[in-house]
């Protein structure tokens, strides 16, 4: 819990010396709250178990399955912030305290001509945008927002008087769609946005207006825009939004609707491998090592008997594979399956495809199955699965979705190169390079991290290897926006797997080496672009692998 922005420990509530401890941590500094928490209880016995649900994920059932009467704790739209119950030898009831969801307010990108405006925060989204232009870029802004379920037309900002083309940007709300960002070009002699560019989980719009200004952005990582505000008169001056973090979906699950046991894993950041365990006949066992917070979390569901093994093998007439994904490069966008209801329902097939237009092999026996399984929403990655499975087979399968914010059209993706090992990591796009921290070991990069600018702000990466070594870690300092870098150079050696220097070019400089060369190299360089992020892999000890991402200068 917290309290006036500071941590404060609750009591205990009930015999915390009996059984076991599980725990579900929340990220405040991601913006996580509680949203609801479903339990299980018995008359006679009280509360048997407990899931939490954060606007980010869904904790694991946490105490004894599904036994007993189900209940639900949520108020739509607000967040919980305290709890209150009754104790005997255990918890035997739960309560909790509401309050509303706080949006983030981005400031204004843009002048200040003009009356100040605000649609306000207390929409759930945008359903549609209409611009008109002219001559002098943006006459006029309104925007159509979601409020209690119900279209609302906010107002027009701007003059509605003259002529000029009137585009209109359509959201479908109601199809799980919701804006993401906005790209706009200012012009500081007229004071006037001239276009404006929106984007969301599904379709980017046309540029509205003219590509002519100082370009601008309004974005954050994982949220949804859910109202606007800003400053306009005969023109359109200015534009800031609100934002409001994006909560995963739950499909319903496909195949058996009763037998064996319910499971549930949450959701997660992404899905890093799959692995499926089927004999001739249906499919036993189904696991996935799930990304939570830059580490690895594994969930076993059905019948495994230590089969064990790396590459497809037979072992008993069991067939063990794997499907691994490049995450956070890459995601999985839908599964298709088959189960039987000849007799007892169980799943024959599965096919899981990813946001690269990768599709694993099938995964059980193709010609069993008369029912087809579909688990897929446009625009939307996989991060979680759930399901029904027994002793000997898996039943159903259902996932949790999570709107993918579309890449910038402007921005490439140049792919990493180095040495072999190493998990991937992405820090994502940004308008430019601050600051580049090196640390190094005895023979290699150990640690590399990144300061970015973004939205008037500074953005910190995260830590990438490990920097608790010999040498400590060093500094390249950029003079941004003036100074922006163009390439990136190294080695590595392969042996090891590892980089062992890097140099970094800007327009204005060219940095220290930064370790020491190998023979072999690599060079990261597009014409007339400026680097404005870095992906790669990188173990607990060392930097495996460097890539950037681009646009043009």
């Amino acid at each position: 819990m917290y309290e006036n922005g500071q941590p404060n420990n609750g009591s205990f509530h009930g015999e915390s010396y009996k059984g076991f401890t599980q725990t579900f941590e929340i990220n405040r500094l991601k913006h996580e709250h509680l949203e609801s928490i479903d339990g299980y209880y018995t008359e006679s016995s009280g509360i048997q178990a407990l899931q939490f649900r954060t606007n980010l994920r869904i904790s694991e059932l946490m105490g004894y399955d599904d036994k007993g009467i189900k209940f639900t704790l949520a108020v739509e739209g607000k967040k919980i912030i305290g709890l209150h119950g009754s104790t005997q030898s255990n918890i035997f009831s739960l309560g909790a305290y509401f309050n509303s969801a706080t949006p983030i307010r981005m400031e204004v990108r843009g002048g200040k001509e003009g009356k100040e405006w605000d649609d306000g925060a207390d929409h759930e989204g945008v359903t549609k945008i209409h611009v008109r232009g002219g001559l002098k870029g943006i006459q006029y802004i309104q925007f159509e927002y979601v409020k209690d379920g119900l279209l609302k037309n906010g107002s027009v900002h701007g003059s509605i008087s003259g002529g000029g083309f009137t585009p209109a940007f359509e959201i479908k709300h109601d199809e799980q769609e919701c804006l993401v960002s906005v790209e706009g070009y200012y012009d500081e002699a007229t004071r006037v946005i001239q276009g404006l560019q929106f984007k969301t989980n599904m379709n980017t719009s046309k540029l509205m207006g003219y590509k002519k200004g100082k370009k601008f952005s309004i974005s954050a990582n994982v949220m949804k825009i859910i109202g606007f505000h800003g400053y306009a008169e005969k023109n359109l001056s200015s534009l800031g939004a609100y934002f409001t973090t994006l909560s995963p979906m739950k499909s319903e699950c496909q195949g058996a609707t009763k037998g064996g046991d319910l499971w549930d894993d949450g959701a997660f950041e992404g899905v890093r491998k799959v692995y499926v365990y089927y004999e001739h006949n249906y499919i036993m066992f189904i696991s996935f090592d799930y990304q939570n917070d830059g580490q690895a979390e594994k969930r076993d569901h059905g019948y495994k008997d230590g089969f064990t093994g790396q590459e497809a093998e037979v072992t008993r007439s069991v067939f063990n594979l794997q499907f691994v994904v490049d995450y956070p490069n890459e995601y999985i966008t839908s599964v298709e399956g088959t189960f039987s209801t000849e007799s007892d329902m169980w799943i024959t097939t599965l096919t899981f495809k990813t946001s690269q237009g990768r599709i694993s092999q099938k995964f059980g026996n193709e010609h069993l199955g008369d029912q087809r399984i579909l688990l897929e929403s446009k625009g939307c990655a996989l991060v979680g699965f759930h399901g029904r499975s027994d002793d000997s087979v898996l039943l159903a399968i259902g996932a949790y979705f999570y709107p993918m914010q579309q890449p910038s059209p402007d921005a490439k993706k140049l792919d990493a190169k180095g040495g072999h090992g190493g998990a991937s990591w992405d820090d994502g796009s940004f308008e430019g390079v601050r600051k580049i921290y090196i640390g190094l070991s005895q023979n290699a990069v150990a640690f590399v991290k990144f300061m970015y600018y973004k939205d008037a702000r500074m953005v910190f990466g995260d830590d990438h290897g490990n920097k608790n070594q010999l040498f400590g870690v060093q500094e390249f300092e950029l003079n941004y926006p003036m100074e922006y870098v163009t390439s990136v150079e190294g080695s590595y050696d392969n042996k090891s797997g590892a980089i062992t220097m890097l140099r970094f070019i800007t327009n204005r400089q060219t940095s220290q080496d930064f370790g020491l060369a190998t023979t072999s190299s690599f060079a990261h360089h597009k014409v007339d672009h400026m680097i404005v992020g870095f992906h790669g892999k990188s173990s607990n000890m060392l930097l495996h692998k460097i890539g950037v991402d681009v646009i043009p200068i």
